[in-house]
């Protein structure tokens, strides 16, 4: 990142966030930063009948109560969020936390339907056997499509719990969760270890929402982005998404990620069985584009 106050440089491009550094100081120190009118009332119309149309979640819903609604692998079923997927603002928040090196791990829709409990307190990076303490290496999102109230379950969280190194997670937990309420289009970003949990829904209304989550670009990502996604999506990708979902190196050209010690990206047309590694179409070695 640069050092100038609340600018990021993102896949080359130097953004100027207002409050970036604020909300990267907030989730290092509470685990969380909540940031009201990240999309527009147009954009979150627009988001909800896309997905509503586009997208057939999971037939089997979510136990013990059957009545969270669930959409995975959304990159491969719309091209309605690949905006938000690869938002420059969004990315520069999770660089500030994880540092250039980072994917897309998941994206999903969630539909917490009339009658939903409230779901267990835990940290989103427990699926990687990672012991703690440790550096950051997941952080998460959720935009609302419909707003978030106490009564129809706003996410829990336990602030500083992202700090808890020693403590497995607490069911219930001896401190008091907060309830996140949020109106359409709100952001909550969130540190990988925080305590947190969808909450009961007790209207009469469903409660949409989108997750959009990252890891280290050198772990694997909690949802294969390479298997979910066909190859026709991705190109109709950007580049900028096609990298974010793992075109590209984990590290450098020779770490995590690399074919042939070359770009992914430039290597996924250019692989076929026995092919010769060293004709001349071939990109060169370590070379991004």
């Amino acid at each position: 990142m640069s050092t100038s106050v609340d600018t990021a440089t993102v896949f080359g491009e130097e953004i100027h966030l207002p409050g970036l550094d604020g909300w990267v100081e907030s989730l290092d120190e509470k685990g969380y930063a909540v940031i009201p009118g990240w999309l527009n009332a147009e954009r979150v119309a627009r988001l909800g009948e896309d997905l509503r149309r586009d997208v057939q979640p999971i037939r089997e819903l979510m136990a013990p109560e059957f009545k969270t609604v669930r959409a995975h692998n959304l990159l491969a079923k719309t091209r309605c969020v690949d905006d938000l997927v690869c938002d420059p603002r969004l990315l520069a928040l999770v660089q500030g936390v994880l540092g250039v090196n980072y994917q897309v791990s998941v994206v999903a829709m969630f539909d917490l339907l009339p009658g939903a409990s409230a779901q267990g307190l835990h940290q989103d990076d427990g699926p990687w056997p990672i012991p703690r303490p440790h550096p950051p290496f997941v952080v998460n999102t959720v935009i609302p499509v419909d707003e978030f109230t106490i009564a129809n379950g706003a996410t829990h969280i336990v602030p500083y719990s992202h700090l808890w190194h020693d403590r497995a997670v607490e069911q219930p937990p001896k401190v008091k969760p907060v309830q996140i309420e949020m109106k359409p289009g709100t952001l909550l970003i969130w540190s990988g270890a925080l305590w947190h949990g969808g909450g009961a829904n007790k209207t009469e209304q469903s409660r949409l929402a989108i997750d959009i989550n990252f890891n280290l670009s050198y772990l694997a990502q909690q949802e294969n982005q390479y298997i979910g996604v066909p190859r026709s999506e991705v190109e109709k990708m950007p580049e900028r998404l096609q990298r974010l979902i793992g075109y590209k190196f984990g590290l450098n050209f020779v770490g995590p990620g690399m074919v042939d010690l070359r770009d992914p990206l430039l290597m996924k047309d250019k692989v076929s069985f026995q092919y010769d590694v060293n004709a001349p179409s071939m990109p060169n070695i370590g070379v991004a584009n």
